[in-house]
């Protein structure tokens, strides 16, 4: 006699091989070498895959989870740390080869310039190497294996920010498949409530099979790392603070231009621990020396390796920092500043960092500030500071690892605003009831009505 799943397992392969061609379709123990995550710790395994090339291959699979009773989840990026993308014993839509990226201009009568349609499996990686040739970036993060879609759908920090804003400020629109099989373009006059919750609410909402997004002239900026010893960490962060707000006496400057930002944070390196900085100036040339020299006056460097570069090589770099399959632990608290205590905070929780382990401090400024709270679903629109706490390991439980992440979280709340970057939570974190403030009503509302039965479940929402 066969259960329930399986009898499921069989409705949904079933009516995937009707419309899929076989290869397409995975099912049983082939599934577990079938798809691999960033995180290697995930040991969660669909029953079924659908390695969809196209948005009708999307719409058979979500239709056939539904006739089937599957549990569903999308694969773009697989970056999701607690393995959002697989649900144990459901139907995976795999979007790894909708990678496609198009650049053009701007449809006639649309407000900006160039502008790149995106598949919706597409990493970091696959926009930037398109758009580079044509002398353009986009608004990605800080490494190139992250899926586009999941990174601006969660938000968006990036190197950029202070001029372009979020990425969920420079999505046009989204194509989404929703759980009856409809496809619909999301854009401020289609669906505009579906629009809005899709920036910040992820893919709670459906299947996006394709974004728009716009693109600027920025595909070379003056970019690097410039480290110090740990023992300068506090006076590091103190200038770093005052550099930013324009202090007097910082450098006699006034505060940083939007084109400059300045990622800062702490890692393990062959030269001991350090409190790096990761400047990046996107502005005028000519005047690179001149802002990357006042990152430079903070203290006296021990790494340094700063150069005009491509946006595209400075996002690869970072890659071999957090490589794919590594076991992982993330969490991130968001601070409204810097204040001392909370420097002091920062400076113990890497006095006892394993050393694999790292620190990754990302700042909201600028462009993103100026957008109103309630204008996208991401409500954090004051300038913050995004502490990710990334717990790593190889070999062994990590405990050592998680036990530090999960210290660091609690060294960190103090000094932290209610809620959190959704795309850097578990499942079950309890944050999640305040990670949308004042928006969660209305987006609770547009999941309601768009998913009534809960077929998505891409990151934490309030209940």
């Amino acid at each position: 006699m066969t259960s329930p799943v399986d009898d499921g397992v069989e409705i949904a392969v079933g009516l995937l091989h009707k419309q899929l061609p076989a290869d397409r379709v995975v099912a049983g123990e082939a599934t577990a070498e079938a798809v691999k995550l960033w995180n290697g710790q995930v040991r969660q395994r669909p029953a079924v895959i659908a390695r969809c090339h196209t948005t009708d291959d999307v719409r058979t699979a979500v239709l056939a989870a539904q006739s089937a009773g599957l549990p569903l989840s999308v694969l773009g990026g697989g970056h999701d740390w607690g393995g959002g993308a697989i649900r144990d014993g459901g139907l995976l839509v795999d979007l790894s080869a909708m990678r496609q990226v198009t650049v053009q201009a701007a449809v006639e009568g649309a407000i900006g310039g160039t502008e790149a349609r995106v598949g919706g499996g597409a990493t970091v990686s696959d926009v930037l190497d398109a758009v580079r040739p044509h002398g353009h970036a986009a608004a990605v993060g800080t490494v190139s294996s992250v899926g586009f879609a999941g990174l601006t759908l969660g938000g968006g920090y990036g190197t950029l920010i202070g001029l372009l804003g979020l990425g969920v400020d420079n999505l046009l629109s989204a194509e989404v498949v929703l759980a009856d099989g409809r496809v619909v373009t999301a854009d401020p006059e289609h669906e505009p409530d579906l629009f809005w919750a899709l920036r910040g609410g992820g893919g709670n909402f459906g299947v996006v099979t394709e974004l728009r997004t716009r693109l600027h002239p920025h595909a070379e900026v003056t970019t690097g790392l410039i480290a110090f010893s740990w023992d300068q960490a506090g006076s590091v962060l103190r200038g770093w603070r005052n550099l930013m707000a324009g202090v007097a006496g910082a450098d006699g400057a006034a505060a940083a231009d939007d084109a400059l930002d300045v990622m800062f944070g702490a890692l393990h390196t062959p030269a001991g621990l350090v409190l790096f900085t990761s400047p990046t100036w996107a502005g005028d040339p000519a005047r690179a020396d001149e802002q990357i020299g006042r990152v430079r006056a903070l203290g006296a460097p021990v790494l340094e390796d700063v150069g005009r570069r491509a946006l595209a090589d400075a996002v690869h770099a970072m890659d071999e920092l957090f490589p794919r399959g590594r076991n992982y632990y993330l969490s991130s608290r968001l601070l409204p500043g810097l204040t001392d205590a909370a420097i002091d905070e920062f400076v113990r929780a890497g006095d006892v960092m394993p050393t694999t382990c790292a620190l990754n401090v990302h700042h909201a400024h600028g462009a993103a500030t100026r957008v109103a709270a309630d204008a996208t679903a991401y409500q954090y629109r004051d300038e913050h500071l995004v502490v990710e706490i990334l717990g790593s390991w190889t070999d062994g439980d990590g405990a050592a690892e998680t036990g530090w992440v999960r210290d660091t979280e609690r060294r960190l709340d103090a000094y932290a605003l209610p809620g959190g970057w959704p795309n850097l939570m578990a499942r079950d974190d309890p944050r999640a009831a305040d990670a949308f403030g004042s928006n969660t009503e209305r987006l609770l509302a547009v999941k309601a009505h768009y998913d009534p039965d809960g077929v998505f479940m891409a990151m934490p929402l309030p209940r």
